[in-house]
């Protein structure tokens, strides 16, 4: 077993910046990186990467979480009120892979997803909230 290791992730600006995400934890089930630029921990965007084996497939699972923290405006008589969660944006996907398939089989469905997230129908979606038809 390969030992955890940081995640490089490019973000989605118009001139992508790179965004490492360090290791937080990792059982035998399920890994989670965080990006602890941010300093304060309620903010930290993280990705977890899950494998669960059964008798009959394999499920592997993913989750990116971005939290945006509320903006604070201003003090009032001294007082700074605590960092709190404004909204956490959050994407997920779900692998399904039967242990009779081949390895052409994983692949595949691994392109697919990867070439479906990419395509303009699901960049318009999420981007601009437009229906694909």
């Amino acid at each position: 077993m390969a030992a955890i290791s940081a995640l490089v992730l490019a973000d989605g600006q118009a001139t992508p910046v790179n965004k490492t995400f360090t290791p937080q934890d990792c059982t035998s089930a399920l890994a989670t990186w965080t990006d602890r630029s941010s300093g304060i921990g309620l903010g930290m965007p993280s990705v977890t990467l899950a494998l669960v084996q059964s008798k009959d497939t394999n499920k592997v699972t993913g989750k990116v979480s971005i939290p945006v923290m509320e903006v604070i405006s201003g003090s009032d008589a001294g007082y700074t009120p605590a960092p709190r969660v404004a909204y956490t944006s959050i994407g997920k996907f779900e692998l399904v892979l039967p242990n009779r398939g081949t390895l052409q089989n994983r692949k595949d469905v691994s392109a697919f997803l990867k070439n479906f997230l990419s395509n303009a129908a699901v960049t318009k979606a999420v981007e601009e909230f437009e229906r694909p038809f």
